[in-house]
């Protein structure tokens, strides 16, 4: 059995199909040995893998996408530093008053995430001379005076802060980041997928508009002769010759087509450096992926998967969670504040007998807001933000089993498209064949065998056609169920 080429009458239908046919003449079966690729090594052949592997080093809008994450990395670490360990001083000197004296005041400030503890330390020296009433407060012994202290709020800022909240916050947008990232992995490999299918197709149009100028151009000395020995008509060997002009124009159009094709991959395919490299003929795959179909049952654990993966869902819980916070943070607002301090500071040195005993303050801070109208208007805002993510969260749920479940029947249909074509080839294969006998006997002409080819090989761009909406479709499965988010 020999493999015989057809070719789509059509500029824009150029597609090639490879179905078996006996009969051919050995002219055209050499044409079509001729048109084949040379044999490619398998660390040349441009697969969707590699391409896929380049997309995630050097794509550009990918690599953008990630600095997300450094940039949610820099806004944790701010958020981090408002509990950093801060240092407080100051001097304050009054030298030409009736009493002349000096005061130098060092500390530190600690604060925590523990329920908005605050520890507090520092070292103050006073010299000079004081009022009766300031000695106890301003005065030092000669060594100075050593304080500590911490101050716990019970309520308001207790539980939670402003800090806190937004420390958590900045966690949260670390969550955000990486979806951003997912979520344009997802959209780039779906999208380098459909331009690695369409060169490819593009690949195979030119080989077969290749092969099918070879075959006219092969037969071409046959009709001549034929014709002169009176066999056939003259006008079987003009009717050949415009075939060849016809398929120069086609073949020229489908290199113009594989040339675009290369072009457009050329943005996701890059080199070491990260700039485009236009993949050559060579480079082709030998044929596209047989296509498979899959049951139901792989349908429903997809949509599982794809509920629990997909970027734009967790995104939204990733929302959800830091309008929770900012509600959190606003119904802790209304509470008035009630902080409890404790401190302990002792003189050390020489100087009056009063200042050595050591000393200890304890006490309550009390503020009651009046109105509390920033913290009341703060969580409804908040409470109505959660209500409109849950409603968004609903729907975009519902968008993405609609996403697969339209994927998978463009999938599914485009399978039963190409059983249906394949059988509509053997039939017009048959028809071809039963012409070209008839041509042989002088019965026709070969402008009918050329309907002939014809009508194979629209049969043959339906299942081709088929083939590749089906690899198309698949990749819009995949990005679907985010098969690149894993």
């Amino acid at each position: 059995m020999i493999r015989h080429v057809v070719l789509i009458g059509s500029l824009s239908g150029l597609v090639w199909a490879q179905t078996p046919a006996a009969g051919v003449a050995a002219s055209a079966a050499e044409a079509q040995t001729a048109s084949q690729p040379a044999p490619v090594k398998p660390a040349l052949v441009l697969t969707l893998d590699r391409l896929l592997e380049s997309v995630n080093r050097h794509y550009p809008s990918l690599l953008a996408a990630l600095k997300e994450r450094e940039i949610a990395d820099g806004k944790l670490q701010a958020a981090q530093g408002e509990f950093d360990l801060k240092l407080k001083s100051q001097g304050l000197f009054d030298p030409k008053g009736y009493y002349t004296h000096r005061q130098y005041l060092i500390g530190l400030e600690q604060p925590t995430q523990l329920w908005g503890t605050t520890f507090t330390g520092g070292y103050r020296l006073g010299t000079g001379t004081f009022s009766t009433s300031d000695i106890t407060k301003l005065e030092t012994l000669s060594a100075g005076e050593w304080r500590s202290g911490i101050r716990v709020p019970l309520l308001r800022d207790g539980p939670t802060d402003r800090r806190r909240t937004d420390l958590r916050l900045a966690g949260v947008g670390q969550q955000l980041a990486d979806l951003t990232v997912a979520q344009q992995r997802i959209i780039v490999t779906r999208a380098a997928s459909r331009r690695y299918w369409d060169w490819v197709a593009a690949g195979r149009r030119y080989a077969i508009a290749k092969a099918l100028l070879d075959l006219a151009e092969a037969r071409a000395q046959q009709i001549k002769d034929s014709a002169d020995a009176g066999q056939l008509a003259p006008i079987e060997a003009v009717e050949n010759e415009r075939l060849i002009l016809n398929r120069q124009g086609t073949l020229v159009l489908a290199d113009r087509i594989l040339q675009a094709a290369a072009i457009e991959l050329s943005l996701y395919w890059r080199n070491h450096a990260g700039d485009p490299q236009v993949p050559g003929p060579e480079q082709l795959p030998a044929d596209f992926p047989e296509v498979a179909s899959f049951d139901l049952k792989r349908l429903r654990e997809d949509v599982d998967l794809a509920l629990q993966r997909r970027p734009e869902l967790r995104e939204l819980e990733a929302e959800r969670e830091q309008s929770r916070l900012e509600a959190r943070l606003a119904r802790n607002q209304l509470l008035p504040n009630v902080d409890v301090f404790f401190g302990f500071s002792r003189d050390v040195g020489s100087g009056r007998p009063i200042l050595r005993p050591a000393e200890v303050e304890t006490g309550v801070l009390l503020e009651i807001p009046l109105q509390r109208r920033k913290a009341q208007g703060k969580l409804r805002a908040e409470q109505a933000k959660i209500e409109q993510i849950d409603q968004k969260s609903r729907l975009a749920r519902d968008r993405v089993v609609a996403d697969i479940q339209d994927a998978y029947s463009a999938m599914q249909a485009a399978y039963e498209r190409v059983q249906v074509a394949r059988q509509e080839v053997q039939v017009a294969l048959r028809l071809e064949d039963a012409e070209r006998t008839r041509f042989e006997l002088g019965d026709s002409t070969l402008f009918v065998v050329n309907l002939r080819e014809l009508a194979t090989a629209d049969a043959a761009f339906l299942e081709v056609n088929a083939v590749a909406d089906y690899h198309r479709f698949y990749a819009d499965y995949l990005a679907a169920i985010a098969e690149a988010a894993r």
